[in-house]
């Protein structure tokens, strides 16, 4: 279920995004919407990845996989569409 939501977009902005939807060969509204959803999803791990960091434990941990990846020691896989 989907409901409308309506926005103000000031008119540099709406230009940006008509410029950069032809680009892509999208519409203006299908590039805001996709530019929305990918900006959440990365607020989210942002936000996970701040609260892993409250604790030292998880901290470490994050940082040693940070420096695994740095030192390319990772395992790649495909990606699970949900």
């Amino acid at each position: 279920m989907s409901t409308m939501l309506t926005l103000e977009i000031p008119e540099s902005l709406q230009q940006k995004i008509a410029v950069m939807a032809s680009l892509v060969a999208q519409t203006p509204e299908q590039f805001a919407l996709e530019m929305l959803e990918e900006h959440l999803d990365h607020h989210s791990a942002y936000l996970e990845t701040a609260y892993l960091q409250q604790s030292e434990h998880n901290k470490a941990r994050l940082d040693r996989a940070i420096q695994d990846i740095k030192d390319g020691i990772f395992e790649s896989r495909d990606l699970i569409d949900d």
